[in-house]
């Protein structure tokens, strides 16, 4: 994710930089800044370090010194929106499917979709577990085979008995006017 200018990029959280030692080969606020926008552009540690040329070792003992709470914070909001960009790649993927070319004689000639159910199942399990929830597993459902039946008779009855009380109201209403009528 290339970056350029003094503000980080919307996702990057604002943080002030560790503060160190001056080194052409060392953690500068720059590099810094940069590695956390790798991290949440890759999500993985070991791609931002690559991508900035410092080590993984290096990169976590800067995390562990007692000033750098702003950058670890940093860090946390990136590796967040990386997973988030995963997430965002997995839902693609279980919905849309993965093109798998078709050869022919050593050519490409199509391509099929493939849909992992495993994913789509797993990605349903855990966003939205109250309706696809392990929990749902253990749960014992017994339905009668007359349940249709009895609904759509239960379904019938409340509208039946919404139609007599309009039709009952409304010749009430016509009564009460003929005996007004009568007596006016």
């Amino acid at each position: 994710m290339e970056h350029t200018g003094s503000n980080p990029p919307s996702h990057i959280q604002p943080f002030a930089p560790v503060p160190t030692r001056l080194r052409h080969d060392g953690w500068t606020p720059k590099k810094q800044v940069e590695f956390i926008e790798a991290l949440a552009s890759s999500g993985c540690v070991d791609e931002a370090c690559r991508r900035v040329g410092r080590s993984r070792q290096s990169a976590y003992d800067l995390r562990m010194r007692p000033e750098a709470g702003p950058f670890r914070e940093a860090w946390e909001a990136a590796l967040e929106h990386g997973v988030k960009r995963m997430a965002d790649a997995a839902f693609s993927r279980a919905i849309h499917g993965v093109a798998i070319p078709i050869f022919y004689k050593g050519e490409q000639v199509g391509e099929r979709r493939h849909y992992d159910e495993r994913l789509t199942m797993f990605m349903l399990r855990y966003y939205d577990p109250l309706r696809f929830g392990k929990w749902l597993d253990r749960q014992r459902y017994e339905r009668a085979e007359d349940g249709a039946a009895r609904l759509l008779a239960m379904r019938i009855n409340v509208l039946l008995e919404a139609a007599y009380d309009w039709l009952f109201r409304k010749i009430d209403v016509r009564r009460m006017v003929r005996q007004q009528e009568r007596e006016g």
